[in-house]
């Protein structure tokens, strides 16, 4: 099933003893275009401080509007390290985190998480520390999963409002996200069109992209204006049935991801 992040944004984070805070933004890997973390702000009993936790921590299944359950205490939370926005998350940073909460890096593997298709399969709940334990900094020999220590994360909230290009015009901008609840993977960018174009929502893989320019806030594909304007128009409320995903995937000529 697939969610709006927007929807997702709305929701609550509840810890195993009760509310966490407030869910604000996800942190999504550039490469595979999968949901890595919650970026959450606590509520008044840890005021000011956002942490990042990994989707491989829920237990819940993702619902409307609903709040999203992690396998963690608020303690394990709570001294979890501070999640810096401003700067970079480097795979070091990265690293410690997941070895904070014990669950395995989603690198390296030959599945969306690491060896495993979904975070569920990824088995991070069955090692996730005691309410007690606290966080303590990575040694030299514990970091050969390290390698590469740039960022590749990126913000859905910073990705929101990205131009899109066609190779003739500028076609709308970004409003949106659709994920998969399973493996967290974005599915499709929901665009919102220019009135020249059509108007109305339009929903692009990120993989059917042939380049994205961060600098510029821009995302640039190869398909002609005339063939965008025969994709079908979509529900108000921004869902895709999986009759409109065969119908968009066979107008763009891509391989179904569900097969």
């Amino acid at each position: 099933m697939l969610f709006r992040t927007s929807q997702l944004e709305r929701s609550r984070l509840r810890a195993r003893d009760g509310r966490i805070g407030k869910i604000e933004t996800f942190l999504f890997d550039e490469e595979q275009w999968v949901l890595r973390y919650i970026v959450a702000k606590h509520g008044f009993a840890f005021l000011g401080k956002r942490v990042l936790i990994s989707p491989m921590s829920v237990t819940g299944a993702l619902r409307d509007g609903e709040a999203i359950t992690v396998g963690l205490t608020r303690k394990q939370v709570k001294n979890a390290p501070s999640a810096d926005l401003a700067q970079p998350v480097s795979r070091q940073k990265e690293a410690e985190l997941l070895r904070y909460y014990r669950v395995p890096v989603y690198w390296g593997g030959a599945g969306l998480w690491g060896g495993a298709l979904t975070p569920v399969e990824a088995g991070s709940l069955a090692s996730a520390p005691g309410p007690d334990e606290q966080y303590l900094p990575e040694t030299d020999a514990q970091t050969d999963a390290q390698t590469d220590a740039e960022s590749h994360l990126r913000s859905t909230r910073e990705v929101t409002g990205y131009r899109l290009r066609a190779p003739e015009e500028e076609v709308g901008s970004v409003t949106d996200f659709l994920i998969e609840d399973t493996t967290w993977a974005v599915r499709y960018l929901r665009v919102e069109t220019r009135a020249e174009i059509g108007g109305g929502s339009l929903f692009i893989s990120p993989h059917w992209v042939r380049e994205i320019s961060w600098g510029e806030r821009t995302i640039l594909i190869d398909t002609p204006l005339e063939q965008l304007r025969n994709v079908p128009a979509t529900a108000a409320e921004g869902r895709l049935s999986r009759e409109e995903e065969e119908h968009l995937h066979e107008l763009f000529g891509k391989a179904r991801y569900w097969k």
